[in-house]
């Protein structure tokens, strides 16, 4: 069993920036007064452009994300989290500002992994020819799988839960992808007897079987395989329909 405990990273409220931090902007633009601004306030001669600060933030905000991916990965959930900051170029208040507690950091990981595949599979299931669609669609996101396993394991080793977070992103993932396969079905490209359920199974066994075989080459045959598998055949209906399985629900 994991050790439970809280992480070496855990603040209830965030801290003060040290002097030497690097000031943050966010999306509420510079404030009268405030120390930190980058200018005047709003409105006087010469103040930048809110929506200029507001970008700069989304860059430090994507910053630590890239910084905290590579630092976790190699040292594991327990790094320090002023290594995160500094390989990010930003202030360790910087860092606290966009995200008070090291589960909000690893849970926006888990979100930035997750969106840009559901993004992938809404565009599947916009793409006119939906066998290919799908067929793509289940090679980008088993190579995805597989780049974040070690990270997704190590946050799970370390007792840190991000269920919750994880729970929408997949919810969201795999209603979108019965969409994409009942898509090719419909189209006879793929066997009507499969489900979505189905082919995510799989698709977590090859991924698992190609981390156990240490190839880089192994999870291009499996998928090769499990959508060679999926194809829909003359002889394979043939099949289906003899013995009577009744097609997926």
């Amino acid at each position: 069993m994991p050790d439970s405990s809280p992480p070496a990273f855990s603040a209830p409220s965030p801290p003060r920036a040290p002097p030497d931090a690097a000031p943050d902007t966010d999306a509420r633009g510079p404030q009268a007064g405030d120390p930190h601004s980058l200018g005047p306030p709003t409105g006087e001669p010469g103040a930048p452009h809110p929506h200029a600060l507001r970008a700069d933030a989304r860059r430090n905000r994507a910053a630590i994300l890239e910084a905290a991916e590579a630092v976790f990965s190699s040292a594991g959930p327990g790094a320090p989290i002023d290594e995160v900051a500094r390989r990010a170029g930003v202030g360790v208040g910087t860092l606290y500002r966009h995200f008070p507690t090291k589960e909000d950091l690893l849970g926006a990981l888990v979100a930035a992994h997750a969106e840009p595949l559901v993004e992938a599979a809404q565009d599947a299931l916009r793409a006119r020819d939906p066998g290919p669609a799908l067929f793509g669609l289940i090679r980008h996101l088993a190579i995805q799988f597989v780049r974040f396993r070690a990270l997704a394991d190590a946050i799970a080793a370390a007792g840190i839960d991000l269920q919750s977070s994880k729970a929408a992103h997949s919810d969201q993932l795999m209603a979108v992808f019965a969409e994409v396969l009942a898509r090719a079905q419909r189209a006879g490209a793929v066997r009507g007897d499969v489900t979505a359920s189905d082919v995510t199974t799989v698709m977590g066994a090859l991924c698992h079987a190609q981390a156990v075989s240490r190839d880089p080459s192994s999870l291009s045959r499996y998928v090769d395989l499990l959508c060679d598998g999926l194809r829909a055949s003359p002889a394979r209906r043939r099949t289906t329909a003899a013995s009577g399985t009744p097609p997926p629900s």
